[in-house]
């Protein structure tokens, strides 16, 4: 006679996440300025949400996008990933997670980034403080270009940093209001445990892909922006005082710290990619590279002092097309750090590089 086994699992269904988080957020490749988009910025109070920002190319319809989602499992997103809404004004998401128990909501802001919406004249009057960590903007003509900075990957390191610990700051001690404060800071034990001891202040056009910030520190930093002039001058004020002891693969030395300020031009290549951290560590060395406004140095200043940097146009031997200016061929990129070796965790603690009122002279 057949035995019938009736076998029941010691083993219980796994609960229900209780993540309700966005992880990642894609449209369509051809219609991006960056090839990124960062969902990992800190909740604004202001807005009272996870705000993910993503510019789009000029000639975008903003009033019909879909952008998906990847959520953690489990949960829910309304409205639905994938459907069609107007983002002239941005548009509120609500994650719910698998057990239903908790809610998070994102802002999702979708702006053109044109050139002729990038401004010449820099204040460092305004910033994003509802979060963990300022992001510093300039607004002109009632367009937002927000600068770029590490700080988001500071936070992963750092995640009790206050506002003011972070190594990008807007500062009340500019010329005459406010001004970009940035500060080499340790990163911690868990900095030191990667090899990353130290995160230089830095501040530049572009945006950082907070996804690569352990694994590929240097491709996390993207720079550049489209424009349609061609860059003459780079001029602004600046004060500087390096830290007292330089850390250089593990080692503290007696080398001094220096600041870096540079801007550059560059085709954007066929495939799209942005120059990134990398450039600084080939000596600006790229062949997309059309021409290079660098200054270095390790020399104090405590006073507000004016720095006037040409651009380089014979070093690579190339000229600006004015048709593909036209097109937005080319893109530009502003980039300062508190520590020049910065990229390459090497610098010194305390180092602290001022920046205020800068302004671009072109043709």
């Amino acid at each position: 006679m057949p035995i019938s086994v009736s076998l029941t699992s010691c083993i219980q269904d796994e609960a229900p996440n209780a993540e309700a988080d966005i992880v990642s957020c894609s449209l369509p490749k051809e219609i991006l300025s960056y090839s990124s988009i960062d969902v990992g910025l800190e909740f604004d109070k202001n807005i009272n949400a996870y705000p993910i920002y993503i510019s789009v190319k000029p000639g975008t319809d903003i009033t019909a996008l879909a952008p998906e989602f990847g959520l953690t499992p489990g949960a829910t997103i309304e409205p639905a990933s994938g459907s069609v809404h107007d983002f002239t004004n941005p548009v509120r998401y609500v994650v719910t997670s698998e057990d239903g128990m908790w809610h998070r909501t994102y802002s999702v802001d979708i702006s053109i980034l044109s050139p002729a919406n990038i401004p010449t004249s820099f204040t460092f009057e305004k910033a994003e403080t509802g979060g963990r960590y300022h992001v510093i903007y300039e607004e002109t003509g009632g367009n937002k270009v927000t600068w770029g900075s590490g700080n988001s990957g500071f936070s992963l390191a750092m995640s009790t940093a206050k506002p003011d610990e972070y190594p990008t700051v807007l500062s009340e001690e500019g010329m005459d209001g406010n001004c970009v404060k940035m500060v080499t800071r340790n990163t911690g034990s868990l900095g030191s445990l990667v090899g990353m001891p130290i995160a230089s202040g830095n501040l530049f056009l572009g945006n950082f892909d907070v996804l690569n910030a352990m694994s590929k520190p240097l491709e996390a930093t993207k720079f550049g922006v489209p424009f349609d002039k061609k860059p003459l001058i780079l001029t602004g004020y600046y004060k500087y005082k390096s830290g007292d002891k330089f850390l250089e693969n593990g080692n503290y030395t007696d080398k001094k710290d220096e600041f870096s300020i540079y801007a550059i031009m560059y085709e954007l290549p066929e495939n799209g990619k942005l120059l990134d951290g990398n450039l600084q560590t080939r000596n600006f060395e790229d062949e997309s590279m059309i021409a290079l406004a660098l200054m270095e140095g390790s020399e104090e200043k405590d006073e507000w002092t004016k720095f006037e940097i040409p651009f380089d146009y014979n070093r690579y031997g190339k000229y600006i097309d004015k048709d593909k200016l036209a097109a937005g061929k080319y893109y530009f990129s502003i980039v300062f750090a508190s520590s020049k070796e910065g990229a390459l965790f090497k610098g010194a603690e305390g180092s602290t590089l001022m920046v205020d009122n800068v302004e671009l002279i072109y043709e």
